[in-house]
């Protein structure tokens, strides 16, 4: 049934001006790196709204395939949800980032969200574009990064995020820590700071997959989001041909 209404209009044409894109002669003649994991989550919060009903767990799989040093990369990610319901979510993205030096990039990318489980999919209440442009250095003490985002339907707006990072040695490991903290306009809530994401995970490298854990907390402070802030935790399982 998913798949049936994936073959209807909305998803096909911004499939086919990504591939006229990536039949570049630049970005054909690259080294075309492959890289997957699948991420299962206690709860799906996506800038501060908790996406499924009734705080359900979700897969997260995840396909990226990267052209190269041409610094263009595609991404199909998906969410499914596991209890109770039958929510589906099916994005694809193309990004394209630029190193100007071993401390700044800049990333340009769109990306089309679709979700085929909703009965009126595919038209414009159950799809969406966006687009996002954002900088990051690591020059400065925690990296910081600056995105932007905006949406042309479903959302209609700005969604901007600052992050930050800092990693630190543990017994041979390295434990990642991140605080994020996005303003909105989008989605007909009051404008406002959306969300405040403080996460740590750690990076278990085995024979050939990563396992990540990781524990998320995010303070709402904008009600019409969410009504409480939100705990949750991810387990991600990676594979790379790199």
């Amino acid at each position: 049934m998913v798949w049936t209404k994936l073959t209807q209009k909305g998803f096909w044409p911004f499939l086919a001006v990504v591939l006229i894109f990536l039949s570049s002669p630049s970005i054909v003649s690259s080294e075309i790196g492959f890289q997957s994991d699948a991420t299962l989550v206690s709860r799906y919060i996506w800038r501060g709204f908790d996406t499924i009903t009734d705080d359900r767990p979700a897969i997260q799989p995840s396909i990226t395939f990267a052209f190269g040093k041409s610094g263009v990369w595609l991404n199909l990610w998906s969410a499914f949800a596991l209890a109770d319901t039958d929510f589906v979510e099916l994005d694809l993205i193309a990004g394209y980032d630029k190193v100007f030096s071993k401390e700044m990039t800049f990333s340009v990318g769109v990306g089309y969200f679709t979700f085929p489980s909703m009965s009126h999919y595919p038209d414009k209440n159950s799809t969406s574009p966006e687009i996002y442009a954002g900088a990051s250095s690591s020059w400065f003490p925690l990296s910081p990064a600056l995105t932007l985002y905006y949406d042309f339907n479903l959302g209609d707006g700005l969604y901007a995020t600052l992050s930050l990072n800092q990693s630190f040695q543990i017994k041979g490991k390295v434990l990642c820590s991140t605080f994020v903290i996005g303003y909105t306009t989008q989605y007909e809530v009051d404008p406002g700071f959306s969300d405040i994401c403080l996460g740590i995970s750690m990076d278990f490298p085995l024979k050939r997959i990563t396992l990540t854990p990781s524990i998320n907390y995010v303070i709402v402070p904008n009600e019409t989001i969410n009504d409480e802030n939100e705990i949750w935790m991810g387990l991600s399982a990676s594979w790379s041909t790199d």
